[in-house]
């Protein structure tokens, strides 16, 4: 069988509760072809057995199990991607995040043309608000310069918001590999890419991720994240849920639009309201149905 893409989580301590939300979203997903790294960085014995029993139940989960390593467990993310891998894309999901069930297909149709890609950058607030993340269209040199640039990680790629193609990946330099102290260990790797000349990018602008930051880390503690995403997996049981959280983060754009620099919205108007106008038609379709 065809696998479409590998999903990688990395995973560490006493963090396996925040899978019941986060590895079942991916599960859910549908493209259904996938298969699953959880990538172990010295997890405790509860969170072992709670990922040993998702691999038991479902085929498309491997657990590689390490030590914890001195850093985010780079590493084994490389070797799990350059010798296990075969996804013809690769996304990533943090423990604390959710994957809406179109993401892969959504990335999968990005990709068709390109090798790295990322979703609709927002956060959710601990209030449940939406905040949109700077504007960010990497089809563009200056933005693709920018981002390599960048010390602000909320101005920059968060895990869950990339995907790019294996194939790519493989033909990096180095790949995955130990971050400087006080590097941030995402944007470390996406600059291998984006520093490519041969490197195609290209950015979505369909809201996929439910990205959920919560300060530095270790930030939250896992009882308080677990609460959060209870509460929001109550709310995505809802009867049109989806269709209303897609509407409700459009909204959102157009507020957020007037914060943008003059030079920023003309660059990014056209492409922005082309991508919005075929987001907005494909919701009107969803609640005909």
């Amino acid at each position: 069988m065809q696998t479409f893409a590998t999903v990688v989580i990395p995973i560490t301590g006493d963090r396996g509760a925040l899978l019941r939300y986060s590895l079942e979203s991916v599960l859910r997903q549908t493209v259904r072809e996938l298969e699953v790294f959880i990538i172990g960085d010295g997890v405790a014995e509860p969170t072992r057995r709670i990922i040993k029993n998702y691999e038991a139940e479902d085929s498309r989960v491997c657990f590689f199990d390490h030590p914890k390593h001195a850093r985010r467990g780079e590493v084994y993310r490389h070797q799990a991607l350059s010798a296990e891998a075969n996804g013809e894309i690769v996304c990533y999901l943090c423990d604390r995040d959710y994957m809406l069930p179109d993401h892969v297909a959504t990335m999968l149709r990005c990709l068709e043309k390109a090798d790295f890609c990322h979703t609709l950058r927002f956060a959710i607030r601990p209030d449940d608000s939406i905040r949109l993340l700077r504007p960010l269209d990497l089809c563009n040199d200056s933005d693709r310069r920018a981002t390599i640039r960048t010390r602000v990680y909320l101005d920059g790629l968060p895990l869950s918001t990339v995907t790019h193609r294996l194939s790519a990946y493989r033909s990096l330099p180095f790949g995955w590999r130990t971050t400087p102290k006080l590097g941030y260990t995402d944007h470390h790797m996406w600059v291998q890419f984006l520093e490519q000349p041969e490197c195609r990018t290209v950015s979505s602008f369909e809201p996929t991720i439910l990205y959920f930051p919560r300060g530095e880390h270790p930030g939250w503690p896992v009882e308080k994240r677990l609460r959060e995403l209870e509460r929001w997996h109550e709310k995505m049981q809802e009867p049109g849920w989806a269709e209303a959280f897609r509407q409700e983060v459009l909204d959102s754009i157009y507020a957020d639009w007037t914060k943008v620099t003059r030079r920023e919205r003309r660059r990014l108007t056209s492409r922005l309201a082309s991508e919005v106008a075929a987001l907005r038609r494909n919701l009107r379709r969803s609640l005909h149905r």
